[in-house]
């Protein structure tokens, strides 16, 4: 629960560095490349051209996600704002040049990424197979979404974003000046931000513990992939994280934005859910012969 947890590692060096969660987030960025290279032994595709594709997929993640925690999570004011008072051209490279320093909905990333992964995997595939192994781009990219999350959230929690509810009976308490305690000031809830909070649910590290085990399920069914349709891996963990997060966000009391009585996040898990069971029996009705995982990339 400190955003310095790295700065003594930067000490060593003579370096300013990055905060916790732009540091976390950079380790899973490097982690990616050896997961894709273990995943691509088992569902087959072009190296290259996953590498090529990944990189773009996550920036155009990174990219949507700072988009969605703008429009969505309360913060279009502070944005127009900022616009208003130091001008256009600084709200974009403060926010979308160094999009990694904070302020980003993970649902907004995977959405825009796989938009991203399937514009540009149009382009970088040809033939009868092009949307084969586009949906098997997608095979491929949740392991290091989900590996992204279950990590990534740790800097979160030690950020002190997304924080929970108050509650003694399963709380942690967060320093003054954290990013929970600026939350808890602002909706009235503590008396200055620079006081610490009360036990908050750690949620940061409840999703850590959801998003690892899709994490473990997608590698545990990996080495029958050759075995498994097209799909069945952006399916399950999509699947999975949907559930997990429509339930982890009654869990939440800080600022995201919603309607009615869910967040925006839980409209998202509904409406993902809702077109991945549609998709699954459409495929059921069809009775499509399942395209294995093991045919030979392009």
């Amino acid at each position: 629960m400190n955003p310095q947890f790295f700065q003594p590692l930067w000490d060593l060096f003579g370096i300013k560095g990055w905060n916790a969660y732009a540091t976390i987030e950079w380790i899973t960025f490097l982690l990616a490349v050896p997961i894709t290279y273990l995943v691509t032994r088992y569902i087959k595709i072009d190296i290259k051209k996953m590498y090529i594709n990944q990189v773009w997929m996550f920036y155009t993640g990174i990219l949507g996600s700072k988009l969605f925690h703008i429009i969505f999570d309360e913060k279009l004011a502070e944005y127009i704002s900022l616009i208003e008072t130091r001008g256009f051209l600084v709200f974009l490279e403060q926010e979308f040049l160094y999009p990694w320093k904070g302020g980003q909905v993970f649902y907004g990333g995977i959405l825009t990424g796989l938009a991203g992964g399937t514009l540009l995997g149009y382009f970088l595939y040809r033939g009868r197979d092009r949307w084969l192994y586009i949906v098997r781009t997608y095979d491929i990219v949740v392991f290091t979404f989900y590996m992204m999350s279950a990590v990534g959230r740790v800097g979160c929690f030690l950020q002190g974003c997304c924080y929970g509810a108050i509650s003694d009976t399963f709380g942690m308490v967060f320093p003054g000046r954290s990013a929970a305690a600026g939350g808890l000031f602002r909706q009235g809830l503590i008396e200055s931000r620079f006081v610490e909070t009360p036990p908050l649910i750690p949620t940061q590290l409840i999703e850590t513990f959801t998003s690892g085990s899709i994490f473990l399920f997608l590698m545990f069914r990996l080495r029958k992939a050759d075995q498994l349709w097209t799909g069945y891996f952006a399916w399950h963990a999509l699947m999975f994280h949907a559930i997990a997060r429509f339930c982890i966000e009654f869990l939440r009391i800080d600022r995201r934005g919603g309607l009615w009585i869910f967040s925006t996040s839980q409209w998202i898990a509904i409406t993902v859910a809702t077109i991945l069971i549609i998709i699954r029996i459409r495929m059921l009705r069809a009775n499509r012969p399942l395209v294995k995982g093991g045919v030979q990339g392009v």
